[in-house]
Order: C-alpha cells, then sequence, then structure tokens
C-alpha cells in the first residue's frame, strides 16, 4: 500500500491519496461497514468500542474510541453524498471540539491492479487545519490509513461463484 499527503496552500484541507491492491468494491466494504471500520479506523493503541454507520444520504454516523488510559470520545457526523463505490461525502465532528465542523470526502478510483482513494479532510479555515496538525492529525490519519491497509491485506478473495 502506498500513501502521501498533500496540504494545499490556498485550501484548508488535508488530502490523503491511497494506492492498494484490493478491488474497489473490497476497498469501498472495509472502508465504511462498522465490522471493519472498528478494527482500521483508529491510533496504534486505541480501540472503536461503539461504531454506528448509516451508508446513505442524510444517514448519520458516529465512532466511540478508548484511548489507552482508557478515556472515552466519540466522532460523528452525516453523509450528505453516497454514491457506492465511487464517493461518499460526510460532516466530521469531534466530542473533544464539538465548535470545529469539517468535512471528509472519499474517492474511489479503479485501476488495474487495485483502487485509487482520495481522502479531502475540509476545514472551515486554516487555523483549525494548523490545530489539527498541531495535535498530530496527520500521524492519526496515517496510522489508520496503515491498519486500513493491513486489513484489506488479510482478508481472503471471494471464490468464484
Amino acid at each position: 500500500m502506498r500513501r502521501e499527503f498533500a496540504l494545499p496552500e490556498e485550501r484548508p484541507q488535508i488530502v490523503m491519496t491511497e494506492e492498494v491492491s484490493a478491488p474497489i468494491d473490497k476497498a469501498w466494504t472495509v472502508r465504511f461497514e462498522a465490522l471493519y471500520v472498528a478494527q482500521w479506523w483508529r491510533p496504534i493503541g486505541y480501540v472503536n468500542p461503539i461504531v454506528d454507520i448509516d451508508l446513505v444520504p442524510g444517514g448519520r454516523w458516529r465512532i466511540s474510541q478508548r484511548d489507552p488510559q482508557g478515556n472515552e470520545f466519540a466522532f460523528y457526523g452525516s453523509f450528505e453524498t453516497v454514491e457506492e463505490p465511487l464517493i461518499a461525502v460526510q460532516s466530521f465532528r469531534s466530542e473533544l471540539f464539538p465548535d470545529v465542523d469539517s468535512t471528509l470526502t472519499t474517492e474511489f478510483t479503479a485501476r488495474a491492479r487495485g483502487t485509487t482513494i482520495v481522502t479531502t479532510h475540509e476545514f472551515t479555515d486554516m487555523s483549525w487545519r494548523r490545530g489539527y496538525l498541531r495535535l498530530g492529525g496527520l500521524e492519526r490519519m496515517s496510522e489508520s490509513s496503515h491498519h486500513y491497509g493491513l486489513l484489506l491485506s488479510q482478508l481472503r478473495p471471494r471464490p468464484p461463484a
């Protein structure tokens, strides 16, 4: 799995591009199915005891996360756009910073040898992006992406019908 980040100077965004060897339908399923999200959407040492995802336009999502010290907090939002298996746009909030609105756009493109996934985390202004980065946002995104890639590589292909 290959991963790279971009921080556009003109927009308050973090753009992560991932190249995975999985087909687009598998990449989509592991990205959004609660059973899988509980396993990969986390920094190292954290667990997700509760993951609720209603993957439809207007559907809500919520992930309760526990850090190694036992502190629990949640991330939540709703889906604005869902076009399986191509794009999902969702609002993103944290209980730790409930006044900070941001948007995650995740786009999938099938390639001959897998899937390209571009995730754009857009903040309302540059100060919020700087704060997210200072709190280790890139490291946390990278760790989650690493877990995602490992999980994809461990899943067996479906047997032919």
